[in-house]
């Protein structure tokens, strides 16, 4: 008990220090855009590149062994750290708001935040470019961490105009089932689907590409895959393609339609947070049916 105690006044004490420290602030630590402004980039043609804490842990190689389902390769580390200072034209990165805001925060997202930013701040202030205008990584979690819940509603908004009239290529870990069952990609004129490995996705790297080029470039391209969705945006958006590094977007969604507080499993899908990559049987056989037959190629570790 008096460890734990211990370890959640550190937590508030990093937490404190970070709000105080924002509030006093004469210019701010990096440019970030909102979460409805890169929504808004978006919705413009563009493709992003998203960054979380584990996609930067793997740049400054905190983690020798790697980080869930990548484990530690060199390769990948270079590219994220190359694509995370890149200008490509058509091409947006995104980075975490919270390194530069955290009062709209539920408590426990600011004290991991806030602690963050601290125990990373060398590494951070060494990859990350001051000058550069970053786009908020966020979008993927719109709903769990803030208190304001309003700005979810517009995000959902803009995600569904997103996808309306357009040819949707689902490029995702096998189990992850993006858009499964719920109403996110009811508007998307057609959607089609490559199953991809859901552990060390990058070991395929190249053929995954490959498979992806040989599409029509005015496809929507959403790519659910760890931090190979990353780099492989980047590379799709060089192609002329817009690739969007969508991740978690879905498993938010849903537990914004079921107003959770909190992570909860879903049926179906993997959730990698609460019961990890699962192959979970799909029991409605329509819904089975319907996966089935989006399902165009599968791309596998052997």
């Amino acid at each position: 008990m008096g460890l734990k105690i211990l370890k959640n006044f550190k937590k508030n004490i990093y937490w404190r220090i970070n709000k105080y420290s924002l509030l006093k602030l004469k210019e701010p630590r990096y440019i970030i855009k909102s979460r409805i402004e890169t929504m808004d980039k978006l919705l413009e043609g563009y493709s992003i590149s998203r960054y979380g804490d584990g996609e930067l842990s793997l740049i400054y190689k905190k983690k020798k062994t790697g980080i869930n389902y990548q484990e530690h390769n060199d390769e990948i580390n270079r590219r994220l750290a190359e694509i995370l200072k890149s200008n490509l034209e058509n091409h947006i990165v995104g980075i975490p708001g919270p390194l530069i805001k955290v009062d709209d925060l539920i408590l426990g997202e600011a004290y991991f935040w806030s602690k963050y930013y601290y125990t990373n701040k060398k590494n951070l202030n060494k990859y990350l470019q001051k000058e550069k205008i970053y786009y908020d990584s966020m979008i993927s979690r719109f709903y769990l961490p803030y208190t304001d819940k309003n700005d979810s509603e517009i995000i959902v908004k803009k995600l569904k105009q997103l996808f309306k009239d357009r040819e949707v290529l689902i490029v995702e870990g096998e189990n992850t089932r993006f858009g499964l069952g719920n109403e996110l990609l009811l508007l998307a004129k057609t959607i089609k689907r490559i199953l991809c490995p859901p552990k060390n996705a990058y070991k395929k790297y190249n053929k995954i590409l490959d498979r992806v080029k040989k599409e029509d470039k005015k496809q929507l391209i959403l790519l659910a895959l760890g931090p190979t969705a990353t780099v492989l945006a980047y590379d799709l958006a060089k192609e002329g393609y817009q690739a969007v590094d969508i991740g978690h977007t879905d498993i938010e969604y849903e537990w914004y339609l079921r107003k959770s507080d909190r992570k909860i499993d879903i049926e179906n899908k993997a959730v990698n947070e609460v019961s990890g990559v699962v192959d979970k049987e799909i029991k409605d056989k329509e819904l089975k049916a319907e996966y089935e037959s989006q399902i165009i190629d599968k791309i596998s570790l052997d």
